[in-house]
């Protein structure tokens, strides 16, 4: 199978590349190497994949991709503290590529499947919480009284009793509370109208593995965590470590990406999450046996504004895409962070 990879040079990317050219198939990566990021090509590069540099806001592919049976697109420029200094930057890459991808994309005959990789961010804080006392349900506000008062759980607003997270479903309506997040609903929406082919969209909880830049000052929580423990620095933690994340490692994205480019039965939509609730002290605990190092987290106490309490996806229809139970956090991490 002839297979175009956008991103492809990436963390996520990179992986998926790997699986494609293992098992034979004929692969072309589209990637930037987004300055900022790389100031060389990684040393993780397949040999075995065809590399196309370029910003897709300016593609202009040549011939070798008229045959492109099966795509991937992950290309993006990632980081919410970076879309909130280059809003325009990350607004124009995200959603102006993926419309020019595309423009042009619309012009291979034989695409018949493409694969769309967006985030939980387009959820925003369109989590919903049950109340452990009396059932009711309502949203995750928390009010900055309670947080001061180092009260950082959600509370019912009928019994004020400690609600618990809902797993999130692909039912949940996108309310994206910042750039990023609204640049990947936007690179969703391109897609309104495209007919060359399936999709199928892949909405990414936070994603770990090997690979995963850990000296990256906009990284995410887990890759920070990683860091500071492969440095010996006890992890700093805001509020009091119970945080519920739910973190998906990169071998299950790759799994679900070559299955539904192979015409396994799934709904458009998928969220791609292990379905499993870890802690923030948690995941410090597993990320220090993996790396042989005593490093417990210190709680901090405190909390930023904005922050959500929990995050949780319901894995049900990803085990239906994996036929298989996602990778627990504590199983991944032996995998991703072991010496």
């Amino acid at each position: 199978m002839k297979v175009v990879v956008t991103g492809g040079a990436g963390f996520i990317g990179s992986h998926i590349v790997d699986a494609l050219v293992a098992r034979g198939d004929d692969v072309t990566v589209v990637d930037s190497l987004d300055p900022e990021i790389y100031s060389s090509p990684p040393g993780y590069l397949n040999p075995g994949a065809k590399y196309f540099l370029t910003d897709l806001r300016h593609f202009q592919p040549t011939e070798q991709f008229n045959d492109t049976e099966a795509m991937v697109h992950l290309a993006a420029l990632g980081g919410v503290a970076r879309a909130a200094r280059q809003r325009e930057n990350v607004l124009t890459a995200n959603a102006g590529g993926t419309a020019r991808l595309l423009e042009v994309a619309a012009q291979w005959p034989r695409l018949r499947h493409t694969v769309l990789c967006s985030s939980f961010s387009i959820y925003g804080s369109n989590y919903e919480y049950a109340c452990s006392k009396c059932g009711a349900r309502g949203r995750g506000e928390r009010s900055t009284q309670d947080m001061d008062a180092g009260r950082f759980e959600v509370r019912c607003a009928s019994c004020n009793a400690d609600a618990g997270i809902v797993p999130i479903t692909e039912a949940a309506s996108p309310n994206p509370l910042e750039t990023y997040g609204a640049s990947k609903y936007m690179q969703e929406l391109c897609f309104r109208g495209f007919e060359r082919g399936a999709l199928s969209v892949l909405r990414f909880s936070s994603v770990y593995g090997t690979r995963l830049r850990l000296d990256d000052g906009e990284a995410t929580i887990i890759a920070k965590i990683a860091g500071w423990i492969r440095e010996g620095k006890r992890p700093q933690l805001f509020e009091d470590g119970r945080q519920i994340r739910d973190w998906v490692i990169v071998s299950d994205i790759v799994d679900v990406a070559l299955n539904l480019i192979d015409g396994r039965p799934a709904p458009p939509v998928i969220n791609v999450c292990s379905g499993v609730p870890t802690t923030l002290a948690e995941a410090c605990q597993a990320i220090s046996s993996a790396m042989g190092r005593e490093c417990p987290p210190e709680v901090v106490g405190g909390y930023r504004k904005g922050d959500m309490r929990h995050c949780l996806g319901d894995p049900k229809t990803v085990r239906a895409v994996l036929g298989r139970d996602p990778v627990r956090f504590v199983d991944g991490a032996k995998l991703a962070f072991g010496s």
